[in-house]
Order: structure tokens, then sequence, then C-alpha cells
């Protein structure tokens, strides 16, 4: 029989987790499920964090919440999937193994590979302990301030991502990720905590760890809260084969070229006109796509290509906006929302 792709452990006064992340991780051997009892033990919420090896301060929340010796008002079971990944070559460097797929990409079937294994895995831990809701903890991969996603949206949904951010994303589409599982039983977000590399990150993670674990009720709507939604966005990508530069002036032979400092654009709005990039000839037109979740492709609507620049063409809000070349090609260069709902949530 085969081994358990997720190993479960349970926390107790006793447990030694070590001093550092690179020794938690370490300790755990792999991928993991940890079990926090609560005061209530006929109650459980589950947290996942390091779906992706290069995101680390969900992982830095859960280290310092076990060292402190917190216990939750109910059950917590964390998961914490991309254990090897996080410690291949360097701490925290690859997003996803070489060689294999993105672990948040393998939430539907087939599960035929070693991130599928835990995928499903991952899947029928939560079917058996059936926790009443689930939030998902990421780093974005550039620079900008946090923000929630859901597929789902309704105020259970609204009420957990605002223990953790003001900016909620209600995106459409389906990429195989967790989130896109959630339902009105078991309502799955996703916090995106803030650019891996910033302190800030990390304390949003831990701080709306904190929030997660102790309150009564997390999804219950808190009466006043702000929250700025963005719907049905779109993904600027660039096709397989396609070639990106960073650069302040276009590189020759390189299909775009992206200046450093787009990331200033994180939940921002980029006025009409706003540049995006350098594009190398009239073909390098057929390397990218704007597709939302339909599948419709607003490229021509959204933006526009004069004299070999790529300009908006209405004001929108982007966001993820990545100078990760790596990531930039294999997932997107970032996401694209023509408007933004306020809402104050109310009792």
């Amino acid at each position: 029989m085969a081994s358990d792709p997720i190993r479960v452990l349970e926390a107790s006064a006793t447990s030694n987790w070590g001093d550092t992340e690179a020794e938690f991780l370490s300790r755990l051997g792999g991928a993991a499920l940890i079990l926090i009892p609560g005061r209530d033990r006929g109650r459980t919420r589950a947290l996942c964090t390091l779906l992706h090896g290069n995101e680390p301060s969900g992982t830095r929340a859960l280290h310092r919440f076990l060292r402190e010796g917190h216990m939750p008002l109910v059950d917590l079971i964390c998961f914490v999937p991309a254990v090897e990944t996080a410690l291949h070559e360097q701490l925290f460097l690859h997003r996803y193994m070489p060689g294999e797929r993105d672990m948040n990409r393998c939430f539907l079937p087939p599960f035929d590979d070693r991130p599928g294994a835990i995928a499903e895995r991952t899947l029928q831990l939560l079917a058996e302990y059936r926790p009443e809701c689930v939030v998902d903890i990421h780093n974005t991969s550039g620079a900008g301030p946090a923000f929630g996603v859901v597929t789902y949206e309704d105020r259970r949904h609204e009420a957990l991502v605002a223990l953790f951010t003001e900016h909620l994303v209600v995106n459409d589409m389906r990429l195989g990720a967790l989130m896109e599982l959630s339902s009105p039983e078991c309502p799955i977000v996703t916090v995106e905590c803030g650019g891996a590399g910033d302190p800030r990150s990390d304390l949003i993670a831990y701080e709306g760890l904190i929030r997660y674990a102790d309150s009564e009720e997390v999804l219950a709507l808190t009466p006043g809260h702000h929250l700025e939604l963005y719907h049905s966005p779109v993904r600027l990508e660039l096709a397989e084969g396609a070639t990106l530069a960073y650069d302040t002036r276009p590189v020759p032979g390189v299909d775009l070229t992206v200046p450093p400092d787009l990331e200033r654009y994180n939940f921002g709005t980029a006025p009409a006109g706003t540049f995006i990039g350098w594009l190398d000839g009239h073909q390098s037109r057929t390397h990218l796509s704007a597709r939302n979740g339909a599948g419709v492709d607003r490229l021509d609507d959204w933006f526009q290509i004069r004299e070999g620049r790529l300009t908006t063409t209405q004001p929108l809000k982007l966001f993820m906006i990545t100078h990760r070349r790596d990531i930039a090609l294999s997932d997107c260069l970032l996401y694209a929302a023509p408007e933004s709902e306020h809402r104050t949530l109310d009792s």
C-alpha cells in the first residue's frame, strides 16, 4: 500500500516546532496536516498555507502561532503541503518543484502525480474533518497590498476575507485552485498577504490567523467594515514560447518588455493610456491574451497597441502584477478589472 502523502500531526504542550522556519519545515518532513486542539472540540476550522513553496508569510504565521502555544477557540486543522518545495535548493525559492505541476492547479482530476496525490489527500481530509470554513494563505509574486480572492460570493465569504484585508477579488476563472471548491456549506477563501519579502505581509498573516482562530464567529459580518470588491478580472497572459524581459527600454528580439516599476499600479487605478510595455514587431500581438473566466478575450477592448507600445484604453484596476519573469511566463503578468465596488458591511 502506498504511503500517505500527508503526514498528520497533533500539536501538544510538549511539541517542539524548531526555532526557525527552516527547522519547522524540516521537522514536518514533507506535506503535513497539523491538528491544533481548541477549547471547543465540537467545531473545526481549516487553514492552508504553503501551497506555493516561495510564499512564506502563512508558514511564518503558523510557526509563530505554534511556538507561542496559542489554543484556538475551536479545533484548527492546518495544511502545509509544499514543504519539500520550500526546502528545495534554497529556502522559499521555488513556487513549485522543478518539473512538476503547480500544486494550486491540482485540485481537479487527474490526481496522477505527486502534487495531485497531495491535493487529492487534502480533499479527503477536508471531507473527513468537515471544517466550517477554510482560509488559504498566500503571498503575491510582486509588491502590493493584501487582498482576498473568492470564486463564490456571499456574505460568509466576505466575512472571512474581512478578517485579513479590505480588498476582495471575485474571480470566475477555473484553474484547479483549492478555493474553486468553495460552497455555501464550507466557504473557502484565498488571502494574498502581499509580497513575500515584505514584513507587513507576515504581520497581516499572523494577525489575521489570530482573529480566525480566536473569534467566536468568523462567518458573520462585522457591522461597518469596509470592503472594496473587484469582479470578473482578466489575466494578461503570454502564449507558450513567447519571450519577456523587464527593462527601462525595449529589448530587441523580445516579444514584450515590461518596465520594472509597473508594480506601482498594484491595486491602484491605472488611467486610460497607462503604459504596460513594449512589443517587438506586429507578430508579438499574437503572443498576448486577456481572457476572463468565460474565456472572452478583452485584450482589444481594454488594451491597445500603438507604435509598439501596449497601453490601457480605459481606467483599470491592476493587481497581482509580478516582476518574476518565470511566474509571468508560466502563469500571468497581471490581473485587471474595469471597476471596483465599494461596500460597507452591515449586520
